[in-house]
């Protein structure tokens, strides 16, 4: 899984696949009331910046099949630009 996440990254990075055309949307807490969960989503230990761990998360939740995500945790390791962040999927 690790190494799927990392080439997503670096297609993303160089441009060879977009986020533009995802159907998934980023959700606020009181906008996902009603909504039926598909999933939760983790990932841990990647590289990059905040925005790119948020494609990444959108990327995954358009393979999901999800119209909405949200994240729900996301924090820096003690590496610089390595984060771990959990997001919830939904219908």
């Amino acid at each position: 899984m690790k190494r799927s996440l990392a080439l997503t990254s670096l297609l993303l990075s160089v441009g060879l696949i977009s986020t533009s055309a995802r159907s998934a949307e980023e959700a606020s807490a009181d906008r996902v009331t009603g909504l039926n969960e598909i999933g939760i989503f983790s990932l841990s230990g990647v590289n990059g910046s905040p925005q790119d761990i948020e494609r990444i998360v959108a990327f995954k939740a358009d393979e999901h099949g999800a119209s909405y995500y949200r994240i729900i945790q996301m924090r820096e390791n003690t590496a610089e630009d390595h984060w771990n962040v959990k997001a919830i999927f939904y219908a």
